[in-house]
């Protein structure tokens, strides 16, 4: 469950241990009288940093960090351009589906759909991708939004008045919130992690999360557990990242660590579907161990 189920896009502080991006400095420029100096080249916004570092975790070596930037900027020069220095959202929207013609992925939840600079170079992303290539590509040029998500979809909300819903799916359309409320609710209204803007490690943990739902499929339970665990870290109001890296851990037979995880989930979101079945089934193996193999929060 979480940001991929119902359209393929299955999940912090992502950004905060990512890429360190450095700007050049021609050495001695200043002592060079009657020379031009070019204006340096603007650092990466806070999102951006924070997806192409989890882009870079995930797939190390590839590289595509600093050609998806100069792609990222050169988006972003055309939105401006195209709203004369003051872009808003339908220049965004108008630029990214109309103009670049970037497609949505349904079918498929690989990382590389979701993953920016694999959506930027493809041209083609789940809700999940598109939503961090719009956020990427507005925040460079300088167009408010926020990530938004809700059970199994992601989508990206304006911060003008009255604010505009931009569903990915349907290339940027503009979508009430009673739309998302009847297809993807209902949810409780206690549930912090839904609905609401996200900031750029949340957005990040949600990239962790769905990294995980990945790898689980595959087979890959310990990849999955690392991943579900930075998922969690990065998005602590996530119920389903701790959930589900105690599912991958009592897979694996690390009962202990998954009832710690189980707890966690509970404490962030009790009614958490699923949960308590989980929780019972882990008592009942935690039951056939030695006190000895317990930790302390985990002895009943």
């Amino acid at each position: 469950m979480g940001a991929a189920g119902k359209d393929q896009v299955s999940g912090r502080r992502g950004g905060r241990r990512g890429l360190a991006w450095r700007r050049g400095v021609v050495a001695g420029a200043l002592a060079l009288a009657g020379l031009g100096c070019a204006r340096p080249a603007p650092a990466p916004g806070p999102l951006a940093s924070a997806l192409v570092a989890v882009a870079a975790e995930l797939d190390r070596g590839s590289g595509g960090g600093t050609q998806a930037w100069s792609e990222l900027e050169r988006l972003a020069t055309r939105v401006k351009a195209r709203g004369r220095g003051a872009p808003g959202v339908e220049d965004l929207r108008a630029v990214l589906f109309d103009e670049e013609k970037f497609q949505r992925e349904i079918d498929s939840d690989e990382p590389r759909f979701f993953v920016l600079p694999s959506v930027v170079a493809a041209r083609r992303g789940s809700c999940l991708g598109l939503g961090a290539l719009m956020l990427a590509v507005g925040e460079r040029a300088g167009v408010p939004l926020d990530g938004i998500m809700v059970p199994g979809h992601f989508f990206v909300r304006s911060r003008e008045t009255p604010a505009r819903n931009i569903e990915l799916l349907r290339a940027g359309e503009a979508m009430p919130d009673d739309w998302y409320r009847t297809k993807y609710g209902p949810w409780p209204a206690g549930s912090v992690e839904y609905f609401r803007p996200l900031d750029a490690t949340e957005v990040a943990g949600v990239h962790w999360f769905n990294a995980g739902n990945f790898l689980r499929r595959r087979g890959d339970l310990a990849a999955a557990a690392g991943a579900f665990a930075r998922a969690a870290q990065e998005f602590p109001a996530f119920a389903e990242a701790y959930a589900s890296l105690g599912a991958v851990e009592q897979m694996q037979g690390q009962l202990p660590a998954a009832a710690v995880a189980y707890d966690r989930a509970a404490r962030v979101r009790p009614d958490l579907p699923g949960l308590q079945r989980n929780r019972a089934l882990l008592n009942q193996q935690l039951s056939l161990l030695s006190p000895d193999a317990l930790s302390p929060d985990t002895r009943r």
